[in-house]
C-alpha cells in the first residue's frame, strides 16, 4: 500500500522534468506564501482588531440592541449546521474545516463580555449538527427536512422581524458584516426570482414582453454599480410617489432595490443563457404531449435550464455578495467601510489598515468559499459535468 502511494506521488509530481520542474516552482512559491504569512500573523499588532470586534460585526447598533444580532446568529446556526447533514453530508475533511473556521472566527471575535454568548452559539451548532444526524435514519428526518426548507424561505423576512420589532435600531445603524450578509440576502432572494421572469420574458415569443424585459436588462447592465448607488442616493427618491413616505425610505433600503436590480438584470442573462442550451426536441416533446406553457415552463424549460447554468449562478451571487461593499458610498458603515475608517479616525492604531483589512477579507473569503462549496455539491449531486 505505501509503494503505491509512493509511486503515484513519483509519477504525479516528478513523472517527467516538466511535471519536476513544476512541483519544485510551486513548492518554492508555497513556502514563501506561507513564510510571509506566519511571519505578518505572529508580527502584526492585532489590536485594531481585538479592539473594534464590535464595530466589525454590527456597525454602530447600540449596546442594549445587541440581542438582535445574537439572535440572528443563533437562528443562523440551527439552519446551517442542521442543514450540513440533512442536506450535504460533508466528509470528515470538510467537517475538519468548517470547525477550523468556526474556532478561528471565535478566537478573533470572543471578548470577555460575549464569551457566554459564543459558547451559547458553539453549543447550538453542534446540537444541530448532532440532532439531525440522531434522527437521519428515522421517519421524522422527511418533516424535519420540510422545516428547513421552510425557514431557509422564510429567514430574511424573520431576520427583518428581529431587526425591527419593538422599536428597533433604525436601518441607518445597521453596520459592519452584518449589513453586508442582509443586503446579499434580500439582493440575492429578490433579484433571482425576477431575474427568472425576465429570462423566460426576454425568451418569450410575444414582442411586447420581450421588448419590455431587454430593455430592463441592457439598461441596469449599461451601466457600473456604482451608478445605480449613486442613483439612489440622489434620484431614486424623486422618482417614487409620495405615497405612505415611499419617496423618504431609508438609505438602507434604497441599497437593496439597487442591489436587487442589478442582481436580477445580470441573472436573467445567466438563465436565458440556460434556456439557449435545452435542446429543440425537448419542447417539441413538451408540445406533442399538449402541455400548457405554465407546465412545460417549470417542469421540463427551467429545471434544465437551472441545471445548466448552477456554477455561473453562484459566481454571480458571489459577486453581489462582494459588491454590498460598494454601499459605502451611501454613507453605510458596512465591513469594508469599518476596517478602513477605524485605521483613519482612532490615532491609536494609526497605520494598522492592513491588520483590519485583512480581517475583513478572511470574512468576505469565508462567504465566498462556502458559496463556491455550496455549488461543487449541487453539481456532483446532480451529476453535472458527467455523462
Amino acid at each position: 500500500m505505501l509503494d503505491k502511494k509512493l509511486k503515484w506521488i513519483f509519477n504525479t509530481f516528478s513523472g517527467s522534468v516538466f511535471n519536476t520542474v513544476i512541483s519544485t516552482f510551486c513548492i518554492v512559491l508555497l513556502f514563501f506564501v506561507i513564510n510571509n504569512l506566519l511571519g505578518f500573523i505572529s508580527n502584526s499588532e492585532w489590536a485594531v482588531v481585538t479592539e473594534n470586534r464590535r464595530l466589525l460585526l454590527i456597525g454602530r447598533m447600540p449596546q442594549e440592541e445587541e440581542w438582535r444580532a445574537w439572535s440572528i446568529l443563533w437562528i443562523s446556526s440551527f439552519l446551517i449546521f442542521s442543514s450540513l447533514k440533512s442536506f450535504i453530508s460533508p466528509s470528515k475533511k470538510e467537517l475538519t474545516f468548517i470547525f477550523l473556521i468556526v474556532m478561528i472566527l471565535c478566537l478573533i471575535f470572543t471578548t470577555e463580555s460575549s464569551i457566554f454568548k459564543v459558547i451559547i452559539t458553539l453549543m447550538i451548532s453542534s446540537f444541530s449538527y448532532l440532532l439531525t444526524k440522531y434522527i437521519s435514519d428515522t421517519p421524522i428526518i422527511h418533516k424535519f427536512n420540510k422545516f428547513l426548507i421552510f425557514l431557509w424561505i422564510f429567514l430574511v423576512p424573520l431576520v427583518f422581524c428581529l431587526l425591527l420589532i419593538a422599536d428597533g435600531p433604525k436601518p441607518t445603524l445597521w453596520g459592519g458584516f452584518l449589513l453586508n450578509i442582509i443586503l446579499a440576502s434580500v439582493a440575492i432572494g429578490i433579484g433571482f426570482p425576477l431575474g427568472l421572469l425576465f429570462a423566460l420574458g426576454r425568451a418569450s415569443s410575444l414582442p411586447a414582453i420581450k421588448i419590455v424585459c431587454t430593455v430592463y436588462i441592457e439598461t441596469i447592465r449599461g451601466a457600473p454599480l456604482v451608478a445605480w448607488l449613486l442613483l439612489a442616493w440622489f434620484v431614486l427618491p424623486k422618482f417614487l410617489p409620495e405615497f405612505w413616505g415611499l419617496n423618504d425610505i431609508s438609505v438602507v433600503v434604497r441599497a437593496m432595490i439597487i442591489l436587487s436590480a442589478f442582481t436580477s438584470a445580470y441573472t436573467a442573462e445567466v438563465i436565458r443563457g440556460g434556456l439557449q442550451s435545452i435542446p429543440k426536441g425537448q419542447i417539441e416533446a413538451a408540445d406533442s404531449l399538449n402541455l400548457n406553457v405554465f407546465t412545460k415552463t417549470s417542469i421540463i424549460i427551467l429545471p434544465q435550464a437551472i441545471r445548466v447554468v448552477i456554477p455561473a449562478l453562484i459566481s454571480t451571487f458571489i459577486g453581489v455578495f462582494k459588491d454590498t461593499s460598494l454601499v459605502f458610498i451611501l454613507a453605510l458603515t458596512d465591513l469594508l467601510q469599518v476596517g478602513r475608517i477605524i485605521p483613519e479616525q482612532d490615532p491609536e492604531f494609526f497605520g494598522k489598515a492592513l491588520e483590519a483589512l485583512s480581517v475583513v477579507a478572511f470574512m468576505f473569503w469565508i462567504v465566498s468559499i462556502a458559496l463556491s462549496n455550496l455549488s461543487s455539491r449541487v453539481e456532483k449531486s446532480m451529476g453535472i459535468g458527467t455523462r
